[in-house]
C-alpha cells in the first residue's frame, strides 16, 4: 500500500491578548500643580492612596495594564512596589508628546500582533469600562464649563467629535467623552493617530471612519483633571475610622457614631470656640440624633486637601510648605492665647494644662499599653531590639518618656484641638490658612471642654511630621516580616520631609519650643497609646511599635538607661 501523507490540521491563530494603557504621561496643569506640585495625574492623592490604586480595579482581572508616565518622572521605590503588586507596568514616555503621539509611542513599545487596546486617561476614574475589543467610546454628561470633546451620535454610533471650549454656548447638550476607550485593533489605532499627527480627537475620527465607533455610557464618571472636578470626585473615597461614619453630599459632611458622647464633644467644640479660633475651624451646620445612625453633626464640606495628602503624596515646593507651616503656627498661637477662664478662679489644679496633660498622656499611655497586652498577648515588659540594637520594653520606655513631661509647669489650660494631626488639617492655598476638623472636644471622658494643654497639640503635629504617622496609615513604609521582639522600619523619603523637620524645629509657640524633648516624648507616647485602637491591623500595630522605638532612640541617642 502506498503510504498516505500525514493530515495537516490548520488551527486559527490564537487571539492576541488585550492590553490596557493608562495614559498619564504628562504632568498635571497649573491649577492642580499649585495644590499638589507637579505630578502625573495617576499619582494625584485621593485620601490615603494614589489615583492609580483606584484605577487598576476598574479593569478586568488578567488584563495587561501599562501605566504611561513622563520619562522625567521617577516613581519612588514604594510606588514601584505598589504598582508591581497591582500588576501595573510603568512605561516611561518622552516628555512633551501630545496625547495621540503618546498613544502611538506606547503601543509601539508594548504592542505585539494586532491586539485589542483599552485606554483610560490618567486623570479619569469610571465605573463601567467598555468591553474589550468593542470599538466603543465612553461617554457621560457634564455640567462644568471646561473644554471637553463632545460626541454627535446617531443611534449608538458616533458620527462626529468636536472639542467645545470653556464658555462656548451649546444649542443642545451632547455626550461628553469621559476618557475611556476600547479599540478592537491596535494597529488601526496607531495608523489613525499617525495620520492625525498626534491629534487624539482627529485620530479617533479617522479610526471611526475605518471602523465603526459606538458610544458606551459609563455608570459613573469622576474627573480628576481640574481643581473643581478633582475635589468633587474625591468625595467618592471619603473615609472615616471604624467607630464613626462619614457621609458627604457635596454641601455638608455628616459625621455620625454610636459613641454619642464623642460626637457631642466634637460638635460642642466647633460651636463653642471663640471667633478668633472659629476662623480656623470647620463650620458647624447642625447636630443631633438620627434613629439609624446615632448621634451626628454636620459641617460645611470644604473642597480642600488635607496636609496628610500633601505630606504623603504631593511634591509641593519649599515655599509652599513654609506657608503651610506658618498657617499651622498661626492657629496654635491663637489657641494658646485663649486661656480657660475657670483656671484663675479654681482653687485646685483641675483647670491647668498640667492636669490635662496628666490625663491625656500619663494615665492614657499606661492604660492603653495594658489593653494592648490583654488583646494581643504582646510582652510589653520584655526588652526589644531595633536594627539589632537593644532597647527597653514598652512599659520601661513609657515610664522613661513620661519623665520628660513637666507636670509642674503651672501652664494655664488653653484652647486645644486635641487631634492636631495632618489628616485633620485642611489647607486653603488661596487665603493661606488652615481649617481644622474632628476636634477632640474633651480631656476627661464625659466632660466636654474646648480647653486642654498646648503641648498636646504641638506633640500631635510632631507625631505626624517627624513621627510619620500618616505614612504608616497610608502604608508608605517597609518593615521586615515579623520577628518577635526584633524590629526595623523604613519610610518612603521625599525632599519636603527634611524641610518640614527643619521648619518644625524652628517653631516656638507661647514660649514652648517644638524641638524640646518634652514635646517629642509626648509624641512617642501617642504611638504607644494608640496601639489597641488598631486591633484590626496587626501589621500597623507592629509598625507603631517599630516607629516608637525609632523615635525613642532618636530622642536619647546615648540610651544609657537601656544598656
Amino acid at each position: 500500500m502506498t503510504a498516505q501523507p500525514p493530515t495537516i490540521v490548520a488551527f486559527p491563530p490564537a487571539p492576541a491578548p488585550a492590553i490596557a494603557l493608562i495614559m498619564s504621561a504628562a504632568y498635571v496643569g497649573q491649577e492642580l500643580a499649585a495644590e499638589f506640585g507637579y505630578l502625573p495625574p495617576s499619582f494625584l492623592p485621593v485620601g490615603t492612596q494614589r489615583l492609580y490604586e483606584y484605577q487598576r480595579p476598574r479593569f478586568p482581572p488578567g488584563t495587561e495594564i501599562h501605566l504611561a508616565l513622563p520619562e522625567s518622572f521617577v516613581p519612588s521605590e514604594t510606588d514601584r512596589a505598589r504598582m508591581a503588586q497591582l500588576g501595573l507596568v510603568p512605561l516611561a514616555l518622552p516628555d512633551g508628546l501630545s496625547l495621540g503621539e503618546a498613544v502611538v509611542f506606547a503601543l509601539n513599545l508594548v504592542g505585539g500582533p494586532d491586539q485589542p487596546v483599552t485606554i483610560l486617561h490618567g486623570d479619569t476614574l469610571v465605573d463601567g469600562v467598555p468591553a474589550v475589543a468593542s470599538d466603543s467610546v465612553g461617554v457621560a454628561t457634564a455640567c462644568e464649563g471646561y473644554s471637553w470633546a463632545e460626541a454627535a451620535v446617531e443611534g449608538d454610533r458616533i458620527v462626529g467629535l468636536e472639542t467645545v471650549h470653556a464658555g462656548a454656548s451649546r444649542q443642545k447638550a451632547r455626550p461628553i467623552l469621559c476618557g475611556v476607550f476600547a479599540f478592537a485593533h491596535g494597529t488601526a489605532l496607531v495608523r489613525a493617530m499617525t495620520r492625525a499627527r498626534g491629534d487624539f480627537i482627529h485620530g479617533l475620527m479617522l479610526y471611526g471612519a475605518e471602523r465603526r465607533l459606538r458610544v458606551h455610557e459609563v455608570a459613573a464618571w469622576h474627573d480628576f483633571g481640574h481643581v473643581q472636578t478633582f475635589f468633587r470626585s474625591r468625595r467618592m473615597v471619603a473615609s472615616a475610622r471604624s467607630f464613626n461614619m462619614l457621609r458627604i453630599d457635596g454641601r455638608v459632611a455628616r459625621k455620625s457614631s454610636a459613641d454619642s458622647a464623642k460626637m457631642q464633644a466634637e460638635a460642642r467644640w466647633l460651636a463653642a470656640v471663640p471667633p478668633t479660633i472659629r476662623i480656623y475651624a470647620a463650620r458647624l451646620m447642625q447636630h443631633g440624633t438620627d434613629e439609624q445612625l446615632g448621634c451626628f453633626y454636620e459641617t460645611e464640606y470644604a473642597y480642600l486637601p488635607t496636609l496628610a495628602e500633601l505630606f504623603v503624596f504631593a511634591t509641593c515646593g519649599r515655599g509652599a510648605w513654609a506657608r503651610m507651616m506658618e498657617a499651622c503656627e498661626a492657629f496654635l498661637a491663637a489657641a494658646a492665647s485663649i486661656r480657660d477662664p475657670s483656671g484663675a478662679k479654681s482653687a485646685t489644679a483641675r483647670a491647668t494644662g498640667d492636669a490635662a496633660l496628666a490625663t491625656l498622656v500619663l494615665a492614657k499611655t499606661e492604660a492603653r499599653l495594658r489593653q494592648f497586652a490583654d488583646q494581643t498577648g504582646f510582652p510589653i515588659d520584655a526588652p526589644l531590639w531595633l536594627d539589632g540594637r537593644p532597647l527597653p520594653s514598652l512599659t520601661a520606655m513609657a515610664a522613661d518618656l513620661t519623665g520628660y513631661v513637666d507636670l509642674n509647669s503651672g501652664r494655664a489650660a488653653c484652647v486645644m484641638h486635641g487631634d492636631f494631626c495632618l489628616s485633620n488639617i485642611l489647607y486653603d492655598s488661596r487665603v493661606q490658612r488652615i481649617r481644622v476638623i474632628d476636634p477632640r472636644g474633651f480631656v476627661a471622658a464625659g466632660q466636654p471642654s474646648i480647653y486642654g494643654d498646648l503641648r498636646y497639640d504641638m506633640a500631635k503635629l510632631v507625631h505626624s511630621i517627624i513621627g510619620r504617622y500618616d505614612q504608616i496609615i497610608a502604608g508608605r513604609y517597609h518593615i521586615p516580616p515579623g520577628d518577635g521582639a526584633r524590629f526595623a522600619i523604613n519610610f518612603e523619603q521625599a525632599p519636603h520631609h527634611a524641610w518640614l523637620e527643619e521648619m518644625l524645629h524652628a517653631m516656638t509657640i507661647d514660649g514652648l519650643a517644638m524641638a524640646s524633648r518634652e514635646i517629642h516624648a509626648i509624641s512617642i507616647c501617642l504611638f504607644l497609646s494608640m496601639l489597641p485602637l488598631h486591633a484590626d491591623r496587626p501589621d500597623r500595630q507592629r509598625a507603631f511599635i517599630a516607629n516608637a522605638l525609632r523615635l525613642y532612640a532618636r530622642l536619647d541617642q546615648s540610651l544609657e538607661r537601656a544598656a
